[in-house]
C-alpha cells in the first residue's frame, strides 16, 4: 500500500471516529441559520381540513386503546392515498401533565412505519414456553408450526421476525410483547400478525382474546381481509389466540415531502448551482480550510430555525411550499496540492449524534496530505442547535415533528451541497477551489458520502435521491430509531427526562412507535428500500458499504442487520469466529460474499472481542464499547480506501479469515 493510500484510509476512518458516539467535541461554534424570507411565528402543530372522523380502538387487546399496535382499525378509508387508507388515531399517550399528543401530523400518513414493531399485552406470557422465535433464532418464525406468524397479505410471504418482552419498568406480567420484523416491511402492503399456542408463566394455555373472538364471529371488512389472508397462507384464523392487520405507509407517503423539495430545487438549478459565498480560505498545514455559506430553498415555517416545522399547513398530505431561502453554513478542507491536472475527490461527511459540521475540522491536515477533500454541514433537525427542541419534545411529543421536518430540510441542503461540488458552475468557480492558474481543484465525478453513527442512520435519505454521488459508506449505522433507542447507551442521558414526562412504560413504548412514524421521513427506515434498487426519480442505485462493530454499545447490531437485509446486500465471509454469536444461524437472511475483491455493495463486521450483545431490548454494556474502534485498525481502513476509488471494490484485508482485532 502506498503512503498516499494509507493516509487516505486514515482520513476516512478519522472521520468515522469523530462522528461515532455522543462524546465527540465539535470544533466550531453552534450553527447559525438565517433566511431571506420575512420571519413568521414558528409552530409545532398544524390544523388540516377537513378533520378526520375519530378512529376506533381495537378490542382484540383492551389494555390500551392503541393495542394491539399497529392496527388498521386506527385508519379510515381514503381513495386519495396510495394505500386507500389514512391514519386516524383514536387516542394517544398523555404526558405527566395529562396532555395527549396532538396526532394531526400522524393522521396525514397513509399507513404505519415500515419499521413498525407490532406489540400486544398478554398477561403473564412466557415467551419461551410459548415457543416464540427469539432474536437468536429468527428462522424459527418461518416454520410451518411457528407460534408467531407475520404475513405480507399482498404477496402471501411470511416475514422473518422475533418476539421479546419489553424490558422497561412494567408491572409483573404486564410487559408488552414486541414482534420485531427482521427486515423493513414492504411499503404500501397490508400485513397480519398472528399468535397461537401461547402459554403463561404458570404453564397454562393462553385463552383466545375475547375481542378477537367477537371480531371473528361478526367480521367486518378489516377482519374478513385478515381471515382471507390467513386462509390463503394455509392458516386458520380461528386457531389464533389473537391476530390483527395493519397497512404500511406507501413510498409516496414516506418520501413525497423531500422528493417534492428536491424536484423543485433541482429543476431550478439544473446543472448549475445555488448562490454561495466564501467567508474565508486559510492555509492550514498542507491544506486549505474553506468556510462559507450557500442558499438553500427554505420549506420550513418562519426563519427555519430550531423549533420550526414544514411550511405545509392546509395540505392533507403534508407537501410543503417554499418560503424564501435558508443560509446554510459549510466547511470544506481541500488539499493545497490539488490542481486541474490532479483534482481532489471529495467526501461529504455526515456527523454523529446531535453534532455539527465542526466535527470534521480536526482532520484537515491529514486530508490535505492524502489528496482528499471533504465537506460538511450541520444536519439540522439532529444537530447541536436542535438539542433544546429534543428536550422540549421529550416533555410533550406534539412538538416532536420539528425534528424530522428540519431533518428533511437538512437532507435538501446535502443534495444542494453535492450539486455545488459536482457542477462546473459551483464551488469550482471561486478562487478558493482553484489552483494558482485558475484551474479547478475538485474532481467533480468523484464524490462519495460517508455517514457515521447518526450520520449512517440518516444518510440513506439524501443518498437515495442523489445523482451527484453513487458510493455511500454507512459506518456503524442502523434502521429504525424505535428498535435502536432501548438498545443504545446514547439514550441513557435522555431516558430519565422521557420517563419523568411519560411515566407509564407502556405509553413510552407506544410513543417510540409514534415518533418512528415521523422519523421515517428522514432516516433509513423510510428510504432503504429505494437506495440500492427501486430508486426514485431517476437517481442511480447506490453502492453501499456497511461497516459494523460486533457488540456495539451505541448502535445495536440487530438494527444494522435489519438495515442490511432491507438493502438486500451480502456480508463479507467468514464473518465471525464460530461461537462468537449466540444465534442459531448467525446473520440469518444475509448471504455471504465468499470471493474478494467484490464489486458493488457489501457488509463488513469487525470483532474487537466485545461480549456478544444481550438478547433482550437493552443496551450492550459489557466490555469496551467498539463503536468507534475501526479507526484504529489500518487493515480495516484499507477496505474503505479501495471502496471510494473510481472503480471501487471491497477487498480482502483479513486473509480470508474473520476480521478481528482481539487482544
Amino acid at each position: 500500500m502506498t503512503r498516499r493510500h494509507v493516509i487516505s484510509v486514515l482520513l476516512v476512518f478519522t472521520l468515522i471516529a469523530v462522528g461515532c458516539g455522543d462524546d465527540a467535541e465539535p470544533d466550531a461554534a453552534p450553527p447559525t441559520t438565517t433566511t431571506s424570507a420575512p420571519a413568521e411565528p414558528t409552530t409545532t402543530t398544524v390544523a388540516i381540513a377537513p378533520a378526520p372522523t375519530a378512529g376506533a380502538c381495537d378490542d382484540a387487546d383492551t389494555t390500551n386503546c392503541l393495542l394491539p399496535w399497529p392496527s388498521d382499525r386506527f385508519t379510515r378509508p381514503d381513495d386519495g392515498t396510495a394505500t386507500g387508507r389514512r391514519i386516524d388515531l383514536p387516542a394517544s399517550p398523555a404526558n405527566a401533565d395529562g396532555v395527549p399528543i396532538d396526532v394531526t401530523e400522524w393522521n396525514r400518513n397513509d399507513g404505519f412505519s415500515p419499521a413498525a414493531i407490532p406489540m400486544v399485552v398478554i398477561q403473564d406470557l412466557d415467551p419461551t414456553a410459548s415457543a416464540l422465535a427469539p432474536v437468536t433464532d429468527i428462522g424459527a418464525s418461518l416454520a410451518a408450526d411457528s407460534s408467531l406468524v407475520v404475513l405480507d397479505l399482498d404477496t402471501g410471504e411470511r416475514i422473518p421476525s422475533w418476539a421479546e418482552l419489553d424490558q422497561d419498568d412494567h408491572a409483573a406480567g404486564e410487559a408488552p410483547l414486541f414482534i420485531v420484523p427482521a427486515v423493513a416491511l414492504a411499503e404500501g402492503h397490508r400485513h397480519v400478525v398472528a399468535l397461537r399456542g401461547l402459554a403463561t408463566t404458570s404453564g397454562d394455555a393462553v385463552a383466545q382474546s375475547e375481542g378477537y373472538a367477537a371480531q371473528l364471529a361478526a367480521p367486518d371488512p378489516i377482519t374478513a381481509g385478515l381471515v382471507d389472508g390467513l386462509v390463503d397462507a394455509g392458516l386458520d384464523a380461528a386457531e389464533m389466540t389473537v391476530a390483527w392487520s395493519f397497512t404500511v405507509a406507501s413510498g409516496d407517503s414516506l418520501s413525497a415531502r423531500l422528493r417534492h423539495m428536491w424536484t423543485e430545487t433541482s429543476a431550478e438549478i439544473g446543472d448549475g448551482a445555488v448562490p454561495f459565498e466564501i467567508a474565508s480560505a486559510e492555509a492550514s498545514g498542507a491544506g486549505i480550510v474553506i468556510n462559507g455559506t450557500f442558499e438553500t430553498p427554505n420549506y420550513l415555517t418562519g426563519d427555519g430555525s430550531t423549533g420550526s416545522v414544514m411550511n405545509n399547513e392546509g395540505d392533507p398530505d403534508g407537501i410543503p411550499s417554499r418560503n424564501g431561502t435558508l443560509t446554510t453554513d459549510f466547511v470544506c478542507t481541500m488539499p493545497s496540492s490539488a490542481n486541474a491536472e490532479r483534482p481532489a475527490p471529495v467526501v461529504l461527511y455526515g456527523h454523529g449524534l446531535l453534532g455539527s459540521r465542526g466535527e470534521a475540522l480536526g482532520i484537515g491536515a491529514v486530508g490535505a496530505d492524502a489528496g482528499i477533500g471533504f465537506c460538511a454541514i450541520d444536519w439540522i433537525g439532529m444537530s447541536t442547535s436542535d438539542i433544546g427542541s429534543v428536550i422540549e419534545a421529550l416533555g410533550e411529543l406534539s412538538a416532536f415533528r420539528t425534528q424530522p421536518d428540519r431533518m428533511q430540510q437538512g437532507h435538501l441542503a446535502w443534495l444542494v451541497l453535492g450539486r455545488l461540488l459536482a457542477s462546473e458552475q459551483g464551488f469550482v468557480t471561486d478562487p478558493a477551489f482553484q489552483d494558482a492558474s485558475g484551474g479547478g481543484t475538485i474532481a467533480h465525478h468523484r464524490l462519495s458520502f460517508l455517514g457515521a453513527s447518526q450520520g449512517g442512520i440518516l444518510a440513506g435519505a439524501p443518498s437515495a435521491l442523489a445523482t451527484d454521488w453513487e458510493q455511500v459508506i454507512l459506518a456503524v449505522p442502523g434502521l429504525g430509531y424505535n428498535l435502536l433507542l432501548p438498545r443504545s447507551i446514547d439514550f441513557d442521558e435522555f431516558a430519565p427526562l422521557f420517563g419523568e414526562h411519560y411515566p407509564d412504560p407502556l405509553d413510552r413504548a407506544l410513543a417510540r412507535e409514534l415518533m418512528e412514524m415521523l422519523w421515517d421521513r428522514g432516516e433509513n427506515a423510510g428510504w432503504a428500500q429505494h437506495l440500492t434498487s427501486d430508486t426514485y426519480d431517476g437517481a442511480p442505485p447506490k453502492n453501499v458499504l456497511v461497516l459494523a462493530a460486533f457488540g456495539d454499545h451505541q448502535v445495536a447490531n440487530v438494527s444494522t442487520d435489519k438495515l442490511v437485509r432491507t438493502l438486500g446486500i451480502d456480508r463479507v465471509a467468514p464473518t465471525l469466529e464460530d461461537g462468537r454469536s449466540t444465534a442459531v444461524e448467525p446473520f440469518f437472511g444475509i448471504d455471504a460474499i465468499t470471493s474478494l475483491p467484490h464489486q458493488g455493495s457489501g457488509y463488513l463486521m469487525w470483532d474487537f472481542g466485545t461480549p456478544a450483545p444481550p438478547t433482550d431490548n437493552i443496551p450492550s454494556r459489557e466490555g469496551e464499547d467498539p463503536h468507534g474502534k475501526l479507526s484504529d485498525v489500518p487493515a480495516a481502513l484499507a477496505i474503505v480506501a479501495a471502496f471510494i476509488e473510481p472503480d471501487g471494490a471491497i477487498i480482502d484485508v483479513c486473509a480470508e479469515q474473520p476480521c478481528q482485532t482481539i487482544e
